[in-house]
């Protein structure tokens, strides 16, 4: 039987908290800014810094870990905002030209290419840090970094077409 973590508890509960944001009405101009979608991360990351007890020898590398962790966060959000004002300005164009099939395969290679590039800096910060813990701090971090690795380049919005 898998152990029940407090990180168990927080994820599910952030994504609760970053679904209405998503979920938004398309006129609504109340739409999340780039900081409060950070400070969701942010909040998180200083929760597992929490649960890991992280020691003295440990913080050289869990600083270079969380500054990572909080890169990825902050390129995501603009990323996501970025495309949320693209949905946008698509959906008021006279015409609402779909993209093309061809559109949207080279926008998912952008996006994957992206998400190499993060998921590579998050490898090699994650390393080191890694190799100082013990088997409980190793399980927490493993299960954050399968949440990075596995969370879609951008949430499902309501705007999005033919995409």
């Amino acid at each position: 039987m898998k152990r029940f973590t407090p990180l168990a508890l927080i994820l599910p509960l952030a994504v609760a908290l970053a679904t209405p944001a998503a979920a938004q009405n398309r006129n609504d101009t109340n739409r999340p800014t780039i900081n409060q979608l950070v400070a969701q991360d942010e909040a998180r990351i200083a929760q597992l810094k929490a649960n890991l007890r992280v020691n003295q020898d440990q913080e050289r590398d869990w600083s270079r870990f969380e500054t990572a962790l909080k890169d990825i966060s902050k390129k995501r959000a603009e990323r996501r905002l970025a495309l949320m004002d693209e949905w946008d300005k698509r959906e008021a164009e006279k015409d609402k030209k779909p993209l093309t099939h061809t559109e949207a395969l080279r926008k998912h290679a952008d996006a994957l290419a992206l998400r190499a590039e993060e998921i590579r800096a998050l490898a090699d910060a994650a390393e080191p840090f890694s190799e100082k813990l013990n088997n409980a701090q190793r399980q927490q971090v493993d299960q954050i970094i399968k949440t990075y690795v596995q969370t879609p380049f951008i949430p499902e919005d309501p705007r999005r077409r033919n995409f």
